[in-house]
């Protein structure tokens, strides 16, 4: 099997947008992202000795969730969602007016719901059902077991699911 090594430009290049939507998500703030994207690229090329050759995305997303995890220790605050989020997470998408508008209300939606979540658990359900991680990956970005992973998720969906649907 051949592995590709990547420079750090190439791993830039290919993983700044969802490292960044990933930030957004957690911290709420655009600004805020964007210092913890450059946060993580810096403690990525500072701590490449712990770089042992995994695969390179989850290696990030771990970097990146320490990143927030300092930040959010420093801050000491609730994480809230800006109006503007909704823009930047749907910036790409290609439909009609209607369509769009139907999909922002539901992201809304799953994003209002998030926020009563507890930290972890909105990390999990993130990563799983946004950035599509593995149970395997996630528990080592995470650092933490399988078994604990998968039950976070499982109670993070079910809360979700109680709080749209007592939004109706």
């Amino acid at each position: 099997m051949v592995v590709k090594i990547h420079t750090l430009e190439e791993v830039y290049k290919l993983h700044i947008n969802d490292l960044y939507l990933y930030l957004l998500k957690l911290s709420g703030h655009p600004q805020t992202a964007e210092d913890l994207v450059q946060d993580t690229f810096i403690k990525a090329y500072e701590h490449l000795e712990s770089y042992r050759g995994e695969k390179v995305r989850p290696w990030l997303f771990r970097v990146a969730h320490n990143a927030y995890i300092d930040w959010y220790r420093k801050e000491k605050r609730s994480v809230h969602t800006e109006p503007h989020l909704l823009e930047a997470l749907n910036k790409d998408l290609d439909m009609g007016p209607e369509e769009k508008y139907i999909t922002k209300e539901k992201l809304n939606r799953w994003l209002t719901a998030l926020r009563v979540l507890p930290e972890k658990s909105r990390q999990v359900i993130l990563l799983r059902d946004y950035y599509d991680f593995t149970y395997q990956e996630i528990s080592e970005i995470l650092k933490t077991n399988l078994s604990s992973v998968k039950v976070t998720l499982y109670r993070a969906r079910q809360k979700v699911k109680e709080v749209m649907k007592n939004e109706l």
